[in-house]
């Protein structure tokens, strides 16, 4: 089965941020910010610089988790999506 999202949303699957940093600073579980990898795109008006499993830094309280085939998944707004992590 393949989900694809109506409209200017994003499905993700969250990834767990590093508790601690290679530096050995330990980071508060509180954090706004998370991670993940970008599943499907739904429909959207311009020309995005996302696509299919780039890494994403994430925010808003907004969001909706479901499971499909034994997964966890985030259908977020675009609008939510804060940045592109690139390594």
């Amino acid at each position: 089965m393949k989900l694809i999202p109506i409209g200017e949303r994003v499905v993700i699957k969250s990834i767990q941020s590093e508790e601690k940093t290679k530096s050995g600073i330990y980071l508060p579980k509180s954090e706004d910010k998370k991670q993940g990898i970008i599943i499907e795109l739904g429909t959207f008006k311009e020309t995005l610089s996302l696509k299919i499993g780039d890494k994403i830094l994430y925010g808003g309280y907004s969001s909706d988790e479901f499971e499909m085939d034994g997964e966890k998944y985030l259908i977020i707004e675009l609008k939510d999506v804060l940045a592109k992590l690139e390594e």
